[in-house]
């Protein structure tokens, strides 16, 4: 009877020893989801700050953009003005100087009234497609700034479904987080990419319409026939009897 018990008191020790074994692995394998869900916050963290910056950064391109535009827009507002006033005026010179057989107008004063409303038409043309050359990077900025916000609510859903992994210590409910955030990495490389390409090309587009602006209105700025009149002018009034 004591070897008996000997081997039952045995064999109880040896399920007692497999049991610890047990415990203890199970013990190791949460303590590693734990370890992977507390990268993963970290990493989703990351994300989240970086989503914000972009969004942050994305308004205020934005805001700079719509300024730019809103000032390149109230330059053709002007020569839009200069040219419907120029024609008007050159309307009435018309009518005056053709209700007679004889036109009384000279042919110098009426050349350049209508160069000056050829000037102005062509300025206004100019300023107006300065203006539209805004419309893709603005578009562009903003399609940006509405991506990395979904980036950003990712990056927020994606740390409260690693938390509650954490807390029932489900393996499946981590990568659920983790697809997550690999779907918050896609979208940013995506709308980083996209967004320099076209903002290269929309930038070349501004300068390449604002130069051409600048330039016919430093061109046109004052010409000969301008400065003649002008002077024709003051030599009238300071001549004497005046």
């Amino acid at each position: 009877m004591s070897i008996a018990h000997a081997l039952e008191h045995a064999e109880h020790i040896s399920h007692s020893s497999h049991g610890g074994h047990g415990a203890a692995g199970d013990h190791a394998k949460a303590d590693r989801l734990g370890t992977y869900i507390g990268v993963t916050m970290a990493i989703l963290g990351v994300l989240l700050a970086v989503c914000s910056a972009l969004v942050g950064s994305e308004r205020t391109v934005l805001v700079q953009k719509l300024v730019e535009q809103q000032n390149a827009h109230a330059k053709y507002q002007a020569q839009d003005v200069k040219h419907r006033m120029s024609f008007l005026a050159l309307s009435q010179v018309h009518a005056l100087a053709f209700a007679t057989a004889q036109p009384t107008a000279k042919k110098e004063d009426v050349l350049s009234m209508v160069r000056s409303v050829e000037r102005y038409l062509g300025e206004s043309v100019a300023a107006k497609e300065w203006t539209t050359s805004y419309d893709t990077v603005i578009k562009v900025h903003m399609e940006a700034q509405e991506e990395f916000e979904h980036g950003l609510l990712l990056a927020e859903i994606g740390i409260v479904i690693a938390s509650i992994a954490l807390l029932m210590k489900r393996r499946s409910v981590w990568l659920f987080a983790v697809v997550l955030g690999g779907v918050c990495i896609f979208i940013l490389v995506r709308t980083l990419l996209h967004v320099g390409h076209e903002v290269k090309e929309s930038e070349r587009a501004i300068a390449e319409t604002k130069t051409k602006y600048e330039q016919m209105r430093s061109g046109n700025k004052s010409t000969e026939e301008e400065n003649k009149m002008v002077r024709s002018m003051l030599d009238w009034a300071n001549s004497p009897g005046r």
